[in-house]
């Protein structure tokens, strides 16, 4: 018993470790996965943020320079100033103390007409919103917006000279901005893909990578100047992020499949032990009933032998019955022994069949008689039909009757209420068809694919007091396969039971 126990104890730690170890695998390897995944992340948050602050950094120097070049007594050389500095300005705006534009002092890119439309534009809908006596001196504001869909840049700054105050309004050249300055920092050569999007994620910028999960995407919104446009990044190619999904993926697979491995070789192991344990058990039974099958015969023919050998007989005829009672249990006992042999060689695979002409008629007979016996001590009659038509087959005539003396056996141990047999041998089409029928309790159905086991017996004569080897249908089994044919039964609980014996007619050995 302590060895079944030590076997599911070792299989119970083997699963459990296995278990574990594909768990911490499987953690390590997603805990791997999510820092390169952090770590790319984090790159390209980084990569970002240098990207946001190199073109702010371009847009507010000019701005800057633009702020500090224009003072208020050189109004007239604001175009200079534009043309010396940098392209990124596309408007100029200076205005006196009052806030409103000092003589001189609007300049733009745009021609005379739309530059009237821009300059009431801003008169009437941007100055309001910059709030420009509140800021400081010298400090730089910024104001992005929209107006009819287009989007507008303003930068300015509170100034003081001589004395006098005056505000400095600038617009962003966005277009320059858009087609000049963003493919200077979006390399189009980069490992990474770059968009620049509005408030509504259409695109301003860059490529489309829709297909792109979005927690594989890093997005930044610029500060100091296009503040409500905001930078978009992404891994250019499969590797980086979505390699690691692929690798965490494959880990799953490896570390499942070997732990599916293990399970199932341990449910294997499992199943086996269970066999084994269960064969063991039968084994045991089998010994068992054998030792009392062999005991009943061998105590009647010491009983009778010891009887005749003290001449405790009252006449010779009283001599002659214990001989013959002798006789037939020796009969019976070597028939058991036989069965006992004959099923330890198919268990090793030895072959036990020698075939020759024969006539399955006679073996019926010769099983018969061989039961006589039996049957009159169980008071049962055996009706017998043979078919006169029956042609002779190649079979082995004692393994065959064998099956015939197992199956009567059957049916005088387990039906013998029923007190009647039938036995009929006919030729049916290309078969030599032998059935045996009784009438006794008959066989649960769920048993009858069972009972031709080795070991097996039925559960409803388990309880009963009726010994038996388990061996014995078994053995008609393979008999009939050996002859290359088969054996089945018919039955109903109550209605008896008919087992059939198939031979083709063809069956040459």
């Amino acid at each position: 018993m302590r060895r079944p126990i030590l076997v599911y104890v070792l299989i119970t730690a083997v699963f459990i470790a296995a278990s574990g170890l594909a768990y911490y695998g499987y953690s390590y390897s997603r805990e791997l996965a999510i820092r390169e995944r952090a770590l790319i992340l984090d790159t390209m948050r980084e990569l970002a943020e240098e990207k946001i602050m190199g073109i702010e950094h371009e847009l507010i120097e000019s701005d800057n320079a633009v702020f500090n070049r224009i003072q208020i007594y050189n109004i007239s050389k604001i175009k200079d100033i534009l043309d010396w500095e940098r392209p990124a300005i596309e408007s100029v705006v200076v205005l006196g103390d009052d806030l409103d534009i000092v003589p001189g002092g609007f300049f733009s890119k745009r021609d005379r007409e739309k530059g009237e439309i821009f300059r009431k534009f801003l008169l009437e809908k941007v100055l309001p919103r910059l709030y420009l006596r509140q800021i400081k001196p010298d400090v730089r504001g910024h104001l992005h917006t929209y107006s009819e869909g287009r989007p507008y840049l303003f930068s300015y700054m509170r100034r003081v000279s001589r004395g006098r105050t005056f505000y400095i309004v600038l617009e962003a050249d966005l277009v320059y901005l858009v087609s000049t300055m963003f493919p200077q920092f979006f390399g189009v050569r980069s490992p990474r893909l770059y968009q620049v999007v509005d408030e509504a994620g259409d695109l301003i910028y860059g490529f489309d990578f829709a297909q792109t999960p979005s927690t594989n995407v890093v997005e930044m919104g610029f500060l100091d100047t296009v503040s409500r446009w905001r930078l978009r990044v992404a891994q250019r190619k499969a590797g980086g992020l979505a390699a690691d999904n692929q690798r965490q993926l494959v880990d799953l697979v490896l570390i499942g499949s070997a732990l599916a491995v293990i399970v199932a070789g341990l449910v294997v192991l499992l199943v086996g032990l269970h066999r084994e344990r269960r064969a063991n058990e039968l084994k045991s039974e089998f010994i068992s009933n054998v030792s009392h099958e062999l005991k009943t015969p061998l105590s009647i023919i010491s009983m009778f032998g010891e009887l005749l050998a003290l001449g405790r007989t009252k006449s010779s005829a009283q001599a002659t019955e214990y001989a013959e009672i002798i006789w037939k249990e020796s009969v019976r006992l070597a028939r058991l022994i036989d069965n006992v042999l004959d099923f330890a060689k198919i268990e090793r695979g030895a072959e036990v069949y020698e075939f020759a002409t024969g006539d399955v008629a006679d073996v019926v007979c010769r099983a018969v008689e061989l039961s006589s016996r039996r049957l009159q001590g169980a008071d049962i009659e055996v009706s017998v039909r043979v078919a006169d038509d029956l042609p002779p087959l190649s079979i082995d005539s004692n393994a065959l009757t064998l099956a015939v003396l197992n199956l009567l056996d059957n049916a005088i141990k387990y039906a013998s209420s029923g007190k009647q047999i039938d036995i009929l041998v006919a030729h049916s089409g290309d078969q030599i068809e032998l059935s045996v029928r009784d009438y006794g309790p008959g066989i649960p159905v769920e048993e009858q694919s069972r009972i031709f086991e080795r070991f097996y017996r039925a559960r409803s004569v388990r309880l009963k007091p009726i010994r038996g080897s388990g061996i014995g249908l078994a053995l008609v089994k393979h008999i009939a396969e050996a002859h290359a044919g088969d054996v089945s039964v018919d039955s109903e609980p109550g209605q008896g039971a008919v087992f059939h014996l198939w031979i083709p007619v063809t069956s040459h050995r």
